[in-house]
């Protein structure tokens, strides 16, 4: 059972090869020339990455630097570090630490209160008026500023009082 699926692979991998082989071919020979061009572009970007690596390692030199002077004037004994300044000033760096984990004063937001709704100043006389005019109940709602619910509300209530 598995002897055919090996074979089917294995046909299936020589054909991608050749077909990879033959384009290859193609784009090299195709290439043949430009050559010249594609060298020179080469050596320029060889060129271009020595000199940012050559950038790379004279900044990791100064940074390396920089870290010796500043370890250089630090006085480490257990658990307390500190910093030789200019003019032997002491600066007790685990001080500083230990107060930089002090929490901060507790900020008190003050929120507004939510608007209050108002009632609606339309009376509902007005409202059986203008739909008994013939105004629909959006029509209504928009021009005395209540809503479609209240407006449908005040006019089924009605119906019910007049049956």
């Amino acid at each position: 059972m598995r002897a055919p699926l090996q074979r089917l692979y294995l046909a299936a991998l020589a054909a991608l090869l050749v077909l990879v082989i033959g384009f290859m071919a193609i784009i090299i020979t195709s290439l043949i020339p430009y050559f010249g061009l594609i060298g020179e572009l080469m050596v320029g970007v060889v060129g271009v990455g020595l000199f940012c690596l050559c950038l790379l390692m004279l900044a990791f030199t100064r940074l390396k630097i920089g870290v010796w002077g500043n370890r250089r004037r630090m006085l480490i004994s257990g658990d307390v570090v500190v910093y030789l300044g200019a003019g032997g000033k002491l600066e007790h760096l685990s001080a500083q630490h230990e107060a930089a984990k002090v929490p901060l004063p507790q900020t008190v937001v003050h929120e507004l209160p939510a608007p209050k709704e108002q009632p609606p100043t339309v009376d509902d006389e007005l409202v059986m008026e203008l739909y008994d005019k013939g105004c629909s109940l959006r029509t209504i709602a928009t021009s005395t500023g209540l809503t479609y619910y209240q407006v449908q509300k005040i006019t089924s209530n009605a119906a019910k009082a007049r049956d």
